[in-house]
């Protein structure tokens, strides 16, 4: 049955299927009762290549588009929840459900408890749009450009160094072949992303950074020394131009550095996160940190995530998904048994918004996809399906904020 399920999800994303194995699939999925081995196989094929054709979140978006329609043509549309155990839980899986205009899916771990039926306080009426490109570029004089209304075209020259917005999310430093400078004539730019803000940037060595929301890169317009060093707060994705002669620094928050020479690899050091998390996808990083006066440092692999906790403690190496890693980038959540905090915090930098809790509950944890291109009612509605947490949005905002959002029991 595994092979075949599989035969089918090729076809269907190759557009190859026919009606009847299309027809087979949709009743597969569809179906109430199953193999629960089975289901938790197909979730976790959702990023997997198999015999060349690989299923994309466009793909599933797709397949359970159409299973939802066809559901509502036939009956009223319900939740399947098949039941199987995780690390001692049990986990309630929700199938893949069209929620406003976009699709997500999820699943929920929690103790086996029965949940009160869903009556969602979240509506279309009260809703905050999700953040897009914004952020404020300040260059070596104090002079401040907000980037998302200013024209495209050339902004300032830093030196010898032209700075140019390339389109409504990139702004590109171009030193051209005469740009070096002497030393103490470089000059310091920073971009930094407000709360509902992202930016792309490529520096003047050809390096390639996607700022996340909340977080600031300081550089020099020019790379006049003999290494490359930024500065880094919250979290940035980096595609490092290699120079052998020219290593690559990445100062962390004052708190870790990471050198390279060419590669690519995702910062996360936001103030309110447990750690600083750095995670390499091509090539090899070293990362070092400070702690009571003694270097620590280890080499990270493609696949590999190192954390600096709070106590300035480098743990080893361990394997990861860098898919969920690097999913902001990418336009999308991704939770894997993430807690309802954390979740909520990517959600507060994002929409930049409050949140609220009226709720102790702990043992709350997600698994799922949504597109941060949505607004903010389908991802709490997404959410809610689960039976297990509740939202109020609330329109009125303290400190700039967009509104609240009140996590209810």
């Amino acid at each position: 049955m595994k092979q075949r399920i599989q035969h089918l999800l090729q076809l269907y994303a190759a557009n190859q299927a026919s009606r009847e194995e299309v027809e087979e699939l949709f009743v597969w999925l569809k179906e109430q009762e199953g193999d629960d081995a089975l289901k938790k196989f197909i979730f976790d094929t959702a990023d997997k290549e198999v015999n060349n054709t690989t299923l994309h979140q466009s793909d599933w978006d797709r397949i359970w588009q159409s299973v939802e329609t066809a559901t509502r043509a036939h009956a009223p549309a319900k939740i399947v929840r098949p039941f199987w155990p995780s690390h001692g839980l049990r986990i309630t899986a929700a199938a893949l459900v069209l929620v406003m205009a976009g699709c997500a899916w999820f699943y929920f771990s929690r103790p086996n408890t029965t949940s009160a039926p869903v009556v969602s306080a979240v509506t279309s009426k009260k809703d905050i749009a999700p953040g897009g490109n914004k952020a404020l570029l300040t260059l070596g004089d104090g002079t401040t450009i907000v980037l998302d209304t200013v024209q495209t075209g050339l902004l300032a020259l830093q030196g010898q160094t032209r700075i140019i917005k390339q389109n409504t999310a990139q702004l590109i430093y171009n030193s051209g072949s005469t740009s070096e400078q002497k030393a103490g004539e470089v000059l310091y730019n920073t971009v930094t992303t407000p709360h509902g803000g992202q930016f792309q940037l490529v520096l003047p060595d050809g390096t390639k950074v996607w700022l996340n929301a909340g977080s600031s890169l300081c550089f020099p317009a020019t790379f006049a020394t003999r290494e490359r060093r930024v500065q880094l707060t919250g979290e940035a994705y980096f595609e490092v131009a290699h120079n052998a002669q020219k290593p690559f620094k990445v100062n962390v928050n004052n708190k870790e550095e990471v050198t390279v020479l060419g590669t690519h690899f995702n910062v996360n050091a936001y103030e309110n996160e447990k750690a600083i998390l750095t995670t390499l996808l091509q090539g090899s990083v070293k990362v070092e940190g400070q702690r009571e006066e003694k270097e620590q440092s280890v080499i990270l692999k493609p696949g590999q995530q190192t954390a600096l906790s709070q106590t300035s403690q480098l743990s080893h190496p361990i394997p990861v998904q860098t898919d969920g890693v690097i999913a902001w980038k990418n336009g999308y959540f991704r939770f894997k048994e993430t807690g309802i905090r954390e979740l909520m915090r990517q959600v507060e930098r994002w929409y930049n918004v409050e949140v609220e809790y009226k709720t102790d509950h702990t043992d709350q944890y997600y698994t799922g996809v949504v597109s941060r291109s949505q607004n903010i009612s389908a991802l709490l509605q997404t959410l809610e399906l689960t039976g297990t947490v509740h939202f109020q949005i609330d329109n009125q905002g303290a400190d700039g904020k967009k509104g609240k959002i009140i996590v209810l029991p």
